[in-house]
């Protein structure tokens, strides 16, 4: 299935958790960067090099993407105390964004919305449990199926918590086997992360199906890249950073995993546990408010992974 109807809130550059919320009348987040400065300080991308898709502002087949959001936010800084305004910590509105740059339709026929994977603290949906395997170093690598088989349908109507879905769902903590029920639904709040496949390549031309789906993937992670906020490899500013409270249960700390996480990171290269998810040398791309947006090139996986999920980082 390289289709998808999402009912998804915009195309085109990135939008931040707080951009969201203002089109939603919900409260939002500290912005984050997207987009390209143009006349007048506003400016619209276009799709990089995939003559066959339409330019953005327009809509997918279906008609389920809105007009693209053009306008920049000014970014603050990195060290800069941001009130923390997800619900429980988790990455309910910052999910709604990244998600959402799956509308791009440049992407509608690059990933198999078929191909899914919803991970929560003790379940996963899409994918039976499996043993991480022994990381080869320089071998991106997840512990999920060889298959998955969930499919991400879109954002339920009117309902910004949840997402219609079709999954098996597999208790992460036993041996795999029948699954516990088929998901029609899932609570965003309760998503740790997401991994969806690259579509099903054909050979084109001259070109292999190998190399057809090399080049689907580095566009997949070209426009990912261009509308995620990308961080900085420079040296951080020697200021206190902190998550949002003084002390106390609930303190939400996305901030430290996300400057461990990008600044200083050269390679870009990413191993963490998050839930029951496991990830070895995935590349990191950027991130979306407190999400981040990773790619598995050996596998032909994105993965969305709620950076207060992360538990462990190597």
């Amino acid at each position: 299935m390289n289709q998808t109807y999402l009912n998804c809130p915009s195309v085109g550059p990135a939008m931040s958790a707080e951009e969201f919320a203002a089109q939603s009348g919900g409260p939002g987040l500290s912005p984050i960067q997207g987009g390209q400065q143009g006349q007048g300080g506003c400016g619209c991308q276009t799709c990089p090099q995939v003559p066959a898709c339409p330019p953005f502002g327009q809509t997918a087949p279906g008609g389920c993407c809105q007009p693209v959001v053009c306008c920049c936010q000014p970014v603050q800084s990195p060290c800069q105390p941001v009130e923390v305004e997800e619900d429980a910590c988790c990455c309910k509105r910052s999910f709604r964004a990244a998600l959402g740059l799956l509308c791009n339709p440049c992407l509608a026929n690059l990933l198999d919305f078929s191909s899914v994977a919803f991970v929560t603290d003790g379940y996963v949906a899409g994918s039976v449990p499996a043993a991480p395997a022994t990381p080869a170093a320089g071998t991106p690598s997840d512990n999920l199926a060889g298959d998955l088989t969930g499919t991400f349908r879109r954002f339920s109507p009117c309902n910004a918590d949840l997402l219609d879905i079709a999954a098996p769902v597999y208790a992460a903590d036993v041996a795999a086997g029948a699954p516990v029920l088929t998901a029609a639904q899932m609570s965003l709040c309760a998503l740790d992360a997401l991994a969806i496949g690259a579509a099903e390549p054909v050979a084109e031309g001259d070109l292999t199906p190998a190399e057809v789906a090399a080049r689907n993937f580095r566009t997949i992670q070209s426009i990912l890249s261009q509308n995620s906020n990308q961080g900085s490899c420079a040296a951080a500013p020697a200021c206190s950073c902190n998550c949002g409270c003084e002390s106390g249960e609930g303190c939400c700390c996305s901030g430290g995993v996300l400057t461990a996480l990008s600044q200083g990171n050269l390679s870009r290269q990413v191993s963490l546990v998050a839930g029951p998810l496991v990830l070895n040398e995935a590349t990191l791309l950027g991130n979306v408010g407190n999400v981040l947006i990773l790619a598995n090139p050996t596998d032909d996986r994105i993965y969305f992974v709620c950076a207060n999920s992360v538990q462990f980082i190597a």
